[in-house]
């Protein structure tokens, strides 16, 4: 898409459009945009099988490849999604579509805070579904508001099943970590050594570099306890953090 068409796109028009749409607001009918003439088969075809996902997929297909004006297809989405509200193949293709369209965009444009309103809208649906958890921690962090992030991972916890909770405990410690909040870290790497005890030698490597030393003692205990009870190997990470912890507290004294 060439440059100059990125920045004539009029992010907050289009969104406030699509949401008249998706909604049926009274504004709904001002939103619609004008169709061309290469439209009226699609739209015949839609009016004849309206609860049709692949008529709705031809015609928002047939839409990208006529290069047709962003807000166009976005409307195009939002008036499928209306019909087919749960469907995670439609949702999951329109909110990549929305992250392309910003990709060369600020995290901190307002664009970013109109493409989590539509997560939020799809999560109403599919908040049993990781991965649009996962896409949508990605933008929280890439936005760079951490309570809101932080937040926004809670919550996916809390939604999904534990069965798929090693999904995101992964990306939320990696966003932890890469911040200066070492209470709340410490916190959540207690909860997460609840679902995966083998974590516990990461969580001592970082109370090192985040100087707990207390802390990062008992949990060297726990493991070493672990590691008897559970017959589990401790690795030449183990043994090296142990062996500085000691040659730490000997310096001390």
């Amino acid at each position: 898409m060439p440059e100059k068409e990125k920045e004539g796109i009029d992010l907050k028009s289009m969104a406030d459009a699509t949401h008249e749409v998706a909604h049926g607001g009274q504004k709904a009918a001002k939103a619609v945009v004008v169709l061309e003439e290469s439209d009226l088969p699609y739209e015949e075809d839609i009016l004849k099988n309206q609860y049709s996902l692949r008529s709705w997929q031809r015609y928002i297909d047939h839409k990208k490849k006529s290069k047709a004006p962003l807000k166009q297809i976005c409307q195009v989405y939002e008036r499928a999604l209306k019909i087919f509200e749960r469907s995670y193949k439609l949702w999951f293709n329109y909110l990549r579509f929305r992250k392309r369209m910003i990709a060369h965009k600020c995290p901190t444009d307002v664009a970013f805070q109109h493409l989590s309103d539509a997560y939020e809208r799809c999560l109403v649906y599919l908040h049993k579904m990781p991965r649009i958890w996962l896409e949508y921690c990605e933008i929280m962090m890439k936005r760079g508001l951490i309570t809101e992030t932080r937040r926004v991972f809670d919550r996916s916890l809390r939604a999904l099943p534990v069965t798929q909770h090693m999904r995101i405990w992964p990306l939320y410690i990696d966003f932890l970590t890469s911040h200066d909040i070492t209470e709340t870290t410490i916190r959540c790497y207690r909860r997460y050594l609840k679902l995966n005890p083998l974590a516990r030698e990461d969580f001592v490597e970082y109370l090192r570099k985040v100087d707990q030393l207390d802390e990062a003692a008992k949990q060297l205990a726990n493991l070493t306890l672990l590691s008897h009870c559970s017959n589990i190997t401790i690795t030449v990470t183990f043994v090296r953090s142990l062996y500085r912890l000691l040659s730490f507290t000997r310096s001390m004294r």
